[in-house]
């Protein structure tokens, strides 16, 4: 059941809520927009200030660069003098004496110090005691990478200011390795100019502090290994180093917010370029910044908003409550008198009380009653007429229901039917299929066995693929008398009427060798010739197609290198030196008409060479159609192909002339028996 409600409740759901959703919205953007402000303030002040800190950290730069020239000079003499005069032979130098070293040379004693470094990094001997020992390495990979890249460098190297690791005072460094290259001088200046320079540097940026409230510090990092500032008190805490290694790496900016004994203190970490330094190649200005202030002031601002938020609720509540008495107060009786229409009779009306709004709406709904209730008289009238239709409609469909299930009877006996003589065509078909299956295993038997053809020939292929289950090519070899006689015939047609001609053609042959005693090609085709006649006995007349056989015959004698050859329409191609050589047959076909006159084959006598390929054929594999025009392969083509392949071995010729067959075939249908037989001499 729907459930009902209140016009004030409406009035709270459609009035209310979305102006207490605009005053939510119109905080929620007050407070973004304000901490937007405060932010980009922020931003804006520490982009400033960090443009400052580059300012006097560049001018601190130029004013080193300066004070380091007039010192590089002094050190590169010195220098130059202990590599050449004093540690010209450093057999003794980690003994030998620097201080008296140091003042024979007439340096500062209190300013200026010698160290002497070894390929480990360590300082072996010094003028500063509290260094000797010190393990250079130790700094980091960046620094242990300079040393040697010193020692490898064979000269003087002047490098910028940087902290001393035991007294955190700035001092300037020249390093030359000895002429060994076993040491390294390393000279070490302070400087009076330098320190002045760094306390000015530093009170400037004290200064800066002092203007900006939320401002905590400003210090410089030098080195990425092992960070240090020209600032000694400057105090960098572990969980910070991975980051600025991670800014030194990756030449970024970045900042973070932490909380310190209930601050909340901002670090703002800046990358800068430092040049004319191979050691110091960068360094990373650290701002250090209390928001503390900043985030109770947003915090305030969101306070402020929750209180405007829940004052106005209070107040628009009360307001509507105080409002929706003088307009729910008459609705409520047209809805009582609505009610008791609908649980009675149409003709029932609702009560018409004043001269409102609310009586308005009672007299539209007195008339849109009195409306309904004819429609409803109308409508049930046509409810009476609609359904005398379907009872009609539905006894016709009755009828045609019991028709059409007739129909369906008679389709299910004329399916039954079909279904039988399926089942005999199949069971025929099958008996039919079995039988040229066992046919095809009486024409196998017939054929050579592989190891009569390997024994006769020893260095020839076939390529035989019938066109059905059997054949109507079949291939035939024979010795006698020191001569392999081999035959490829092509009987007329394929499938079963092809296997019955092979059979003829099969034993005939036999029998013109066994039985007549023929031994040479010509002799022997024309003994199959009359062999054939005699056998099928065909009538001009009453045949349309004469049956017979295309043949192409060769006889070998090995032993003398000789053959002869013999054919009907079927020639023998001898490849030679890459030379493909035709040798035409007669054209006729093996088997004649009763009476008429028989065909003389010709004979053709070829002297043999080492390496010869023989080739004989069935028109098969010519008249093939395939290709991208659906085209014969032809006997051009086939010929062109024999002499591209001769020289290969004899099993992959096979191979290539199927690949190149199915090839051209592609998906078209064979249309013939293929045989090929391949004879290298």
């Amino acid at each position: 059941m729907k459930k009902t409600t209140t016009i004030f409740k409406q009035l709270i759901y459609n009035v209310i809520i979305p102006a207490l959703a605009a005053l939510i919205i119109l905080g929620i953007i007050n407070y973004q927009h304000t901490k937007s402000i405060m932010m980009n303030s922020n931003e804006n002040k520490i982009r400033i200030i960090s443009d400052e800190i580059k300012n006097i950290l560049e001018f601190q730069d130029m004013t080193f660069e300066i004070l380091e020239n007039d010192l590089g000079q002094r050190m590169n003499g010195y220098s130059n003098l202990l590599v050449t005069m004093y540690f010209n032979d450093t057999k003794n130098i980690k003994n030998i004496d620097l201080n008296a070293i140091r003042d024979e040379l007439g340096m500062n004693a209190k300013m200026e110090d010698i160290y002497i470094i070894d390929r480990n990094g360590i300082i072996v001997n010094t003028t500063f005691a509290k260094d000797k020992g010190l393990n250079l390495f130790s700094f980091g990979e960046n620094h242990k990478k300079y040393l040697q890249s010193v020692f490898e460098g064979k000269k003087f190297v002047n490098e910028r200011f940087a902290i001393e690791a035991t007294t955190k005072r700035s001092k300037k460094y020249t390093y030359q390795p000895t002429i060994d290259q076993k040491y390294i001088i390393e000279i070490g200046f302070y400087s009076e100019d330098a320190d002045k320079i760094l306390n000015y540097i530093q009170q400037t940026m004290n200064n800066m502090t002092q203007k900006e409230r939320d401002l905590k510090s400003f210090d410089l990092f030098i080195l990425t290994d092992k960070p240090f500032s020209l600032n000694d008190k400057a105090v960098l805490s572990e969980s910070h180093k991975p980051i600025l290694d991670r800014i030194f790496r990756e030449k970024s900016d970045t900042s973070l917010l932490e909380d310190e004994n209930g601050r909340k203190i901002e670090y703002n970490y800046i990358y800068m370029d430092r040049k004319n330094s191979d050691l110091y190649k960068g360094s990373c200005i650290r701002i250090v910044s209390d928001r503390t202030d900043e985030i109770r002031m947003l915090r305030f601002e969101l306070f402020k908003i929750l209180a405007i938020f829940g004052f106005t609720i209070i107040l628009v509540v009360f307001l509507i409550y105080r409002k929706t008495k003088v307009i729910t107060n008459p609705i409520k009786n047209l809805v009582e008198n609505i009610n008791r229409i609908t649980h009675g009779h149409l003709n029932e009306r609702a009560d018409v009380v004043g001269n409102n709004e609310i009586a308005t709406l009672s007299e539209q709904f007195n008339r849109m009653i009195a409306e309904l209730q004819s429609y409803y008289n109308e409508l049930e009238q046509k409810v009476r007429d609609r359904t005398a239709e379907i009872m009609q409609q539905k006894e016709e469909i009755e009828a045609q229901r019991d028709a059409i299930e007739q129909q369906r009877n008679m389709l299910a006996e004329i399916n039954g039917t079909l279904e039988q003589a399926y089942d005999e065509i199949s069971a025929q078909k099958k008996q039919l299929t079995d039988s040229i299956v066992y046919a095809k295993r009486i024409q196998t038997a017939i054929l050579p066995p592989d190891d009569f053809v390997q024994k006769c020939l020893p260095d020839c292929f076939i390529l035989y693929k019938p066109k059905d289950i059997v054949s109507g090519d079949f291939y035939w070899i024979s010795e006698k008398d020191d001569k392999i006689m081999v035959a490829a015939v092509d009987c007329t047609g394929h499938g079963v009427p092809g296997a019955f001609m092979s059979i003829v053609g099969h034993n005939n042959l036999n029998y013109s060798v066994n039985v007549k005693g023929a031994r040479k090609a010509g002799k022997v085709l024309n003994e199959l010739n009359q062999a054939v006649t005699d056998t099928l006995r065909q009538q001009r007349g009453h045949v349309t197609l004469r049956d017979g056989m295309d043949i192409a015959l060769c006889c070998i004698d090995f032993k003398n290198m000789k053959m002869d050859y013999a054919g009907a329409n079927n020639p023998l191609v001898l490849v030679r030196n890459g030379e493909a050589l035709t040798f035409d047959a007669t054209k006729a076909p093996i088997g004649a008409f009763v009476g008429e006159e028989l065909t003389v084959f010709q004979e053709h006598e070829i002297d043999l060479l080492k390496g010869d390929m023989l080739y004989i054929f069935s028109d098969g594999y010519a008249d093939q159609f395939g290709g991208p025009n659906n085209k014969k392969f032809l006997k051009r083509h086939f010929k062109e192909l024999l002499a591209e392949i001769y020289m290969e071995p004899i099993n992959k010729q096979r191979d290539l002339l199927d690949y190149a067959f199915e090839a051209w075939r592609g998906e078209h249908e064979q249309i013939d028996d293929i045989l090929v037989i391949g004879i290298r001499c």
